[in-house]
């Protein structure tokens, strides 16, 4: 399948009558969405990991900035969450699109990408076969705030394109706020499994019981 022949694959915000933090309210989109927009980040997260749920506030704060009087960049969340549950709680903190969960597009990107951790933003052209810009569009938008967006405004005009899986690791920022989320996040991964395991202990003694009694009777 050719990358931007996206049809209705995505998910976008219904217009609230007051803005908030939280908006539940999904529905249905499709790529009309990307009339008139000059830059697409595609951009891998999961509700599980803390240092997403950080990233997701730098690039909403760029999102908003870039897109003040007219939309001239979108952002498609390409889920890596485990669940819908999971989808559904991390997107409703974000202003732009996602691809509905299980979407055939989540694979296809994932593996032309290779990625291998997240946050992960890449940026690409959609008025040029959707060729890649940037593979550092995380530590971009960390780094550079304030002009991310001219740099990959100024790649496209150049045509500078990059190949979309990097010859090295990217490194990025760890910010001391990430490092607290990742301890936050080992235990919630702790409390996780624990749960997990008083869960299967309730159930096999509920199981035994059962048994019991249909023995008993």
């Amino acid at each position: 399948k050719k990358e931007g022949n996206y049809g209705d694959s995505f998910l976008k915000k219904k217009i609230q009558e007051k803005e908030t933090e939280r908006n539940e309210k999904f529905e249905p989109a499709g790529e009309e969405e990307f009339e008139g927009v000059k830059i697409v980040a595609y951009y891998f997260s999961a509700y599980h990991c803390p240092a997403s749920r950080i990233f997701n506030n730098s690039l909403k704060e760029v999102y908003n900035s870039i897109n003040l009087d007219e939309k001239f960049f979108e952002v498609v969340y390409v889920p890596c969450d485990f669940d819908e549950d999971s989808h559904r709680n991390n997107y409703a903190y974000m202003p732009w699109l996602s691809f509905k969960f299980n979407d055939e597009n989540i694979a296809l990107l994932k593996k032309k990408y290779q990625v291998k951790q997240i946050p992960y933003l890449v940026v690409v052209d959609p008025q040029n076969e959707w060729q890649t810009l940037s593979i550092r569009g995380r530590k971009e938008v960390q780094e550079q705030p304030e002009e991310c967006f001219e740099l990959w405004l100024s790649n496209q005009k150049n045509q500078k394109y990059t190949d979309p899986v990097p010859d090295t690791p990217i490194s990025t920022t760890i910010t001391d706020e990430a490092k607290e989320a990742m301890i936050v996040y080992k235990q919630w991964e702790e409390d996780r499994k624990r749960e997990k395991e008083e869960e299967r202990e309730r159930e096999e003694k509920e199981k035994a019981e059962k048994e019991a009694r249909l023995k008993a009777s």
